[in-house]
C-alpha cells in the first residue's frame, strides 16, 4: 500500500548505520562551548553574591544575557541528542519510552540532590524546580512527541510563548500545596525567590526546537559524523560529560575561591 504524504513527513527516517557507532563531534563542542559560559556566570555569580566581589551584573544586561544563553544553548542540545539517540535506537517503543523514563528519572534525582544542597545553604532561595528538574521531566515526555518531527518547532514555540503569559499571571490558589503543584508550570507564588528556577513553561518549548532542528539538519538528511582533528576530539570531552560537570562545578569552584580569597 502506498504510504501518503502525510504519512511521510510523520514517519521518522533512520539515521545511517555508521552513525550508530560515532557521535556528532559538533554536538560536544556546542556542549563544552555551554560548560564554560556556565562556569563563567556561576564564578561572577558567587562572586557577587557569596563574596561581596562584582565582577558584572549576573541578574541585569550583559550577565543576564549570559545566563540565559547558556541555558538555551543546553537545552537546544538536550533536544538534538535526544531526537538522535531515539532514533537510532533499535529497541520497540515500549522499551524506548522505558528507557527515557529512567533516564529522566535519574536527572530528577540529580536535581533533587542540588534542592537538598541548596536548602541547606540557604533556605529562603533554595533550588525547588531548577534546570536538572525540568531536564528530567522533559525527557520523560519528549517520547509522546517524538514523531511530531519538524513540527515540534510550532509546538516549542507556542509552549515559550504560553510561558511568558503565565509568568505575568497570579497563582490562582493561595495553599502551599497547590503553590508547590502549580510552580513547575511557571506560575509563582508571592515572593518567590530561588538561584535556579527553570519552569517547563516555556523552557519545555526550547527542548522541543532542539528536536525540530535535529530532525532538520541530521535525520530527514541522514547526515553523517564528520572526521575532525584531534585537538577538537580533546576539546569536545568535556561536553561527553555534561551532567558531572554541572552537578561538581560549583564546590569545586567555591572551594577554590576560598582558598584564594580567604
Amino acid at each position: 500500500m502506498a504510504t501518503r504524504p502525510e504519512e511521510e513527513l510523520l514517519t521518522p527516517t533512520p539515521l545511517p548505520t555508521v552513525a550508530s557507532h560515532n557521535r556528532y563531534v559538533e554536538i560536544d563542542l556546542l556542549r563544552t562551548l555551554a560548560i564554560l559560559m556556565m562556569i563563567v556566570y556561576h564564578s561572577a555569580y558567587d562572586l557577587e553574591y557569596i563574596f561581596n566581589i562584582p565582577v558584572f551584573h549576573v541578574l541585569h544586561g550583559g550577565g543576564w544575557l549570559l545566563g540565559r544563553s547558556t541555558a538555551v544553548l543546553f537545552l537546544l542540545l538536550v533536544g538534538v541528542s535526544f531526537a538522535i539517540s531515539y532514533e537510532r535506537s533499535t529497541a520497540s517503543a515500549p522499551r524506548r519510552v522505558m528507557k527515557y523514563l529512567k533516564r529522566g528519572m535519574a536527572i530528577v534525582l540529580c536535581g533533587m540532590l542540588v534542592t537538598a544542597s541548596t536548602y541547606l545553604f540557604d533556605p529562603e532561595t533554595f533550588v525547588r524546580f531548577g534546570i536538572l528538574h525540568m531536564i528530567g521531566v522533559s525527557v520523560m515526555l519528549l517520547p509522546l512527541v517524538r514523531r511530531l518531527r519538524e513540527g515540534n518547532a510550532l509546538l516549542g514555540l507556542g509552549i515559550i510563548l504560553l510561558g511568558n503569559v503565565i509568568t505575568h499571571l497570579p497563582t490562582p490558589t493561595q495553599t502551599s500545596i497547590s503553590r508547590s503543584l502549580l510552580l513547575p508550570f511557571g506560575f509563582l507564588p508571592p515572593h518567590f525567590a530561588s538561584v535556579d528556577y527553570y519552569p517547563l513553561l516555556p523552557w519545555f518549548g526550547v527542548i522541543l526546537l532542539g528536536i525540530a532542528i535535529a530532525d532538520a539538519w541530521y535525520i530527514r538528511p541522514q547526515r553523517e559524523p564528520q572526521v575532525i582533528s584531534k585537538v577538537l576530539r580533546i576539546l569536545s570531552i568535556p561536553g561527553k560529560h555534561a551532567l558531572a560537570i554541572y552537578l561538581l562545578h560549583q564546590p569545586i569552584m567555591l572551594f577554590l575561591l576560598l582558598l584564594i580569597l580567604r
